[in-house]
């Protein structure tokens, strides 16, 4: 039987505000994208994600969603979203949106109705609470972005709950009208064709009932108090109902139809991705660069998936974590690791997501305080730098105003030595990341339908990785030396250029992987 297109798709995650500007504002937009899909399908993959465009404060650049029905207008209108469906669909291209079921803009129709009297019954659809005695939040729950996960109602006695910016409060996933809601939502952007969705923080909609404290612990090793992280605030069993309700509607449309969870904790998987509820969830690999780690980190994601036809969604970024050419040294070494790691993940069984400028090899950027957008640099008050640095705008053109992204000042400011690693420099040499993309991309493209699921690692020397599948041995030396190991095959493509097979033997350079085959 064929696989559904989606079990060995690589998916290419486009930041809207960052990937192209069409109308020279400076910030990203949906005609922008669509003006730049041949550059998309160009790369090898099967489908994008797009991050939310819905109409937004932009607290959290659209992550707080004020309507989920309509495009913010910074960004276009529903039919240009209607345009770029469709010319992705020309170019064979799925498209996924950015579904963010955990909370709403506090100017969201809702959240102004239920602050606007304490009479009214939309305060259900949020966590409202007393304060404790003194006037202390109604419990010790904090907030990913610093700080209590309370804050007061405007003009009024109560507190609500936000786990993320107090701009962003929490639904409440008990009341039947959220899911129904959601429900409705789904169906709005199915029937204009969309192809599925990306959950956002999926694991959270519904928290525990009581609100009770979390109670502290002493640290084992230092001793000092902690949150008990066996005390659940989030992934609460009710949750599973309504991804089987969500499941269902999208089967009604066609099978094709996908969703994807952020749900970074591997150990979570097995309990949602499952033949009547999500497709899949992310693995983000956020390791040093360590052999035996990245070992230990595919091996825990492939073994808490145990169902048929059920493998890891493998991702080393996405729009809240630093770039991983940064993370894995910077400058030329990180580049390489990172090029290395690209080869190591795609020849696994599973999907992969990449993030917009990963192809190019593009680094994290240290803004000035001056120039910082993020809300948890703010909230937290300066300590956190947050994640500005990975959503600085793509370069386009060397030759160009602002890197050929935007005639007008981008809402973050391109590095002027990005320049150099525009995507029109890069095109011009297959020996640049972009071509090495490319190829591994074409290369997996080829090889996916022909390969079983099942993997064996091999014996490799140490500081090194090597499994197969099939036919493919993927090998990658996580060492600032060469090395050799046994030939597996002939050599399909390496991510160094002096990668070689010769008598009998693979030869690699530091920082460097290669696909064999039998």
């Amino acid at each position: 039987m064929p696989q559904p297109w989606w079990v060995s798709a690589v998916f290419y995650q486009i930041y809207v505000r960052s990937f192209a500007d069409s109308n020279d504002d400076g910030i990203g937009d949906l005609p922008g994208i669509t003006s730049r899909l041949d550059y998309v399908r160009d790369l090898g993959v099967d489908a994008i994600w797009l991050t939310p465009f819905y109409p937004s404060p932009q607290k959290d650049h659209g992550y707080d969603v004020a309507d989920y029905f309509d495009v913010d207008p910074a960004y276009g209108t529903l039919e240009d979203f209607d345009r770029l469906l469709e010319r992705a669909h020309e170019l064979r291209l799925k498209v996924l949106v950015d579904i963010v079921p955990n909370h709403t803009s506090d100017q969201h129709e809702w959240f102004k109705a239920a602050v606007a009297t304490r009479e009214s019954p939309l305060r259900e659809r949020y966590h409202f609470a007393d304060p404790k005695p003194g006037g202390a939040p109604p419990n010790n729950w904090t907030s990913s972005f610093g700080g209590p996960a309370w804050s007061p109602e405007p003009n009024g006695p109560q507190w609500y709950l936000h786990l993320f910016a107090p701009e962003q409060p929490d639904l409440n996933w008990w009341h039947p009208a959220v899911a129904a809601e959601f429900e409705r939502i789904l169906k709005f952007w199915l029937d204009r064709g969309a192809d599925g969705f990306r959950i956002d923080v999926a694991a959270a909609l519904f928290k525990r009932k009581d609100l009770a404290d979390r109670p502290l612990i002493a640290d084992r090793v230092t001793g000092a108090a902690r949150f008990d992280s066996a005390f659940g605030i989030i992934d609460q069993p009710q949750l599973h109902e309504v991804y089987r309700r969500w499941r269902q509607i999208a089967n009604a449309y066609t099978p094709d139809r996908v969703l994807v969870g952020e749900i970074f904790d591997p150990r979570r998987h097995s309990r949602y991705i499952v033949p009547d509820q999500l497709h899949m969830a992310f693995a983000l690999i956020h390791l040093p660069w360590d052999a035996a780690l990245w070992k230990r980190s595919i091996e825990v994601s492939r073994s808490a998936l145990r169902g048929p036809g059920t493998e890891p969604t493998w991702t080393l970024a996405n729009h809240d974590v630093v770039r991983p050419v940064t993370r894995l040294g910077g400058g030329s070494t990180g580049r390489a690791r990172a090029l290395a790691a690209l080869l190591l993940l795609l020849g696994l069984p599973g999907q992969v997501f990449l993030y917009q400028g990963e192809e190019l090899g593009l680094e994290e950027v240290d803004l000035p305080d001056t120039e910082r957008q993020d809300p948890v640099f703010f909230h937290s008050e300066g300590r956190q730098k947050g994640r500005d640095g990975c959503r600085v705008p793509l370069p386009w053109s060397r030759g160009q105003a602002n890197a050929g992204f935007s005639a007008a000042a981008p809402w973050l400011p391109i590095p002027e030595p990005w320049g150099r690693l525009a995507v029109d420099v890069q095109a011009a040499s297959e020996e640049s990341t972009l071509g090495h993309f490319r190829r591994a991309l074409a290369g997996r493209r080829r090889l996916a339908g022909r390969l079983p699921e099942a993997m064996v690692w091999r014996a490799a020397p140490g500081g090194t990785l090597a499994y197969s599948r099939g036919r493919l041995t993927v090998a990658c030396n996580f060492l600032d030396r060469p090395v050799r190991m046994p030939a597996q095959g002939r050599l399909l493509f390496g991510s160094s250029p002096l990668a070689r097979v010769d008598g009998g033997f693979l030869r690699l350079p530091p920082n460097s992987a290669a696909w064999q085959l039998a």
